[in-house]
């Protein structure tokens, strides 16, 4: 072997060296800004390397044994330093900004995931954290059973009867019925992603995000279904006592229905199984694949039928 050979046979094995040493280690200690990505690092089986979670990870029940950081938008800067984390993993509402600042000016990484409500989205984050987990594998393996619940969706949204697809049932999604003042979703909410994925039509999409209907306003849509996001409240009571809803299609059919909000619009692993469980609310018969089953937990929440 030549001189020359060996000479760059040592500069390619100082180089390979320099690129090991320059790859950083995954993270071990994990504080996290966000339910939905505290569910999928628990569904990634990674759960071990959290050390913190913001007070929306309340799912699985098992995070309630960790230190809670705070509200997602007012976390506490001693809270997350004082448990020595070696990464803050946050959604894109993770804040005050300046608390984001002092903790990165400290040394600790900090990585914002932006928000997107779409399954698409979705399916970027889980495999961004099983990146950043150096878990990819698992990532794929996530991916694959989430697809289960995506092809059900589309299955069934193939399958409905031609005479439904023309005329897709009229929703109203409300945040909540508080105060006589209901909240319902417009455009670029959560919410409005999950009404269009089950082929149906939102009643405000051309308003954007939550807006605050009076009774007379919500009256005059008069949707063919009501969904309210259960914040373990008596939805239906509420409902009764609102001036003018009792003259509803909704409300006189007894098509209102009640949905865990962390399940359906967290836009976490559960949420396209969620969508298909929103299908067979919405619609009479929501025609899903021969074999598919419900696999992650989910709430048995009445609707007004069965009041």
């Amino acid at each position: 072997m030549t001189k020359y050979r060996l000479l760059f046979l040592s500069c390619l094995m100082t180089l390979n060296a320099a690129s090991v040493m320059a790859t950083p280690a995954p993270p071990e200690r994990i504080a996290v800004a966000g339910g939905s990505i505290t569910e999928i690092i628990y569904r990634l089986g990674e759960q071990d390397r959290i050390v913190g979670v913001d007070s929306t990870s309340i799912y699985p029940e098992d995070t309630k044994k960790f230190p809670v950081l705070g509200y997602v938008r007012n976390i506490a800067v001693e809270g997350v330093l004082s448990l020595n984390p070696d990464l803050l993993l946050g959604e894109e509402d993770t804040g005050p900004i300046k608390a984001l600042e002092q903790i990165a000016s400290v040394g600790v990484k900090t990585d914002i995931i932006e928000k997107d409500n779409t399954l698409l989205a979705l399916q970027e984050k889980i495999m961004r954290i099983a990146s950043l987990l150096d878990v990819e594998e698992k990532g794929d393996s996530l991916l694959e059973d989430i697809q289960i619940d995506l092809d059900a969706l589309s299955y069934a949204k193939q399958h409905l009867p031609e005479s439904v697809k023309k005329s897709p049932p009229k929703v109203l999604f409300f945040l909540t019925l508080e105060n006589g003042a209901p909240i319902a979703s417009g455009s670029g909410t959560p919410a409005h992603t999950v009404v269009e994925e089950v082929g149906a039509i939102n009643l405000l999409a051309d308003y954007d995000g939550w807006i605050k209907l009076s009774p007379e306003s919500a009256l005059a849509l008069d949707p063919d279904v009501i969904i309210v996001m259960n914040r373990r409240q008596d939805v239906f009571k509420q409902i009764g006592e609102l001036a003018h809803f009792k003259y509803m299609k909704a409300v006189k059919n007894k098509e209102v229905y009640i949905i865990d909000g962390i399940y359906l619009l967290g836009f976490g692993p559960r949420t396209p199984q969620a969508i298909v469980e929103l299908g067979t609310m919405i619609y009479q018969d929501f025609p899903l694949p021969a074999g598919y089953e419900f696999r992650a937990p989910r709430d048995d929440l009445p609707s007004m039928a069965e009041q």
